[in-house]
């Protein structure tokens, strides 16, 4: 009786594990104008069935990148999103973009999905999916380069740097407001951020290649 009781249990777990819904492997634009008007988010989904929905927020984020939700402040959001098959699929949405967005402002994005069958949902899933606001992307001194990468990303004490392209001979680390934090006249491949406050940050080279990360 035991064992027939233990192999039920296996087999509810397996099944719900199989068909538990969710929302993963977000591509999205990390970066935007505040004059942007409009975003698109591209997501995959699985265990949808007939008549569930999804809804999407980007959300301000605090400094650990979670959502700020006392803040009661988002850029974009829609409601019952029509999933474009049953079971598994990927899906492009694209947002419009309200509430005038500010330069150096960092959101997240959040989704869940609400179930046709009572009406519960799966709770707003957050995972570190960042948006900064850069009018700097308006100007031929901001650009992304894949020459140049680092890691870890997040980092708490020793950056990395790694660069293929052209030579770099300093960098800067800047804070979310554009202030230099720490300059690296002589270019070194590991730099020393454990001083650094929690938050987001670019990293910008001498030729103005620019990349951010996060100081946890």
């Amino acid at each position: 009786m035991i064992k027939k009781l233990l192999l039920c249990i296996s087999l509810i777990t397996s099944g719900y594990l199989v068909n538990a819904q969710s929302l993963t492997n977000l591509v999205f634009e990390t970066e935007i104008a505040p004059s942007a008007t409009t975003l698109d988010i591209t997501f995959d989904y699985v265990g949808i069935s007939t008549g569930d929905v999804f809804e999407w927020q980007l959300f301000l984020a605090l400094p650990d990148g979670s959502p700020d939700w006392g803040s009661g402040r988002n850029i974009a959001y829609e409601g019952n999103i029509v999933p474009t098959a049953v079971g598994s699929g990927t899906q492009t949405v694209t947002l419009n973009v309200f509430n005038t967005p500010v330069n150096g402002e960092v959101f997240t994005w959040v989704g869940k999905i609400t179930l046709a069958s009572d009406g519960s949902d799966t709770g707003f899933n957050n995972t570190g999916n960042l948006v900064t606001i850069s009018d700097a992307l308006s100007t031929t001194e901001y650009f992304r380069s894949d020459t140049i990468s680092f890691y870890p990303n997040p980092v708490e004490n020793e950056l990395n740097i790694e660069n293929s392209g052209s030579e770099i001979r300093s960098i800067s680390i800047l804070d979310i407001a554009g202030k230099v934090v720490i300059q690296n006249m002589n270019f070194m491949e590991t730099i020393d951020v454990s001083n650094l406050k929690q938050g987001f940050y670019f990293l910008r080279t001498n030729d103005r290649r620019t990349l951010k990360f996060l100081k946890k």
